[in-house]
């Protein structure tokens, strides 16, 4: 069954996270530039993914 709104547990924490502060902090302490293909960004909604879905393992987040 289709949810009937479009706002998900994840997208509601994420809006809490002010946008310019993920890349304030990954300039601050050289993530940026020992990235390749996963942006900080990306790895901030996994990370927060895999605390809201409680996964075990990455292949938890994986699968999911």
């Amino acid at each position: 069954m289709p949810t009937k709104h479009k706002f998900t547990t994840l997208m509601q924490v994420m809006e809490t996270i002010p946008a310019h502060l993920v890349p304030k902090l990954s300039k601050r302490y050289g993530i940026d530039k020992r990235c390749r293909s996963f942006s900080p960004w990306s790895h901030v909604v996994s990370l927060l993914f895999a605390q809201i879905a409680h996964s075990l393992s990455l292949n938890d987040v994986v699968d999911s």
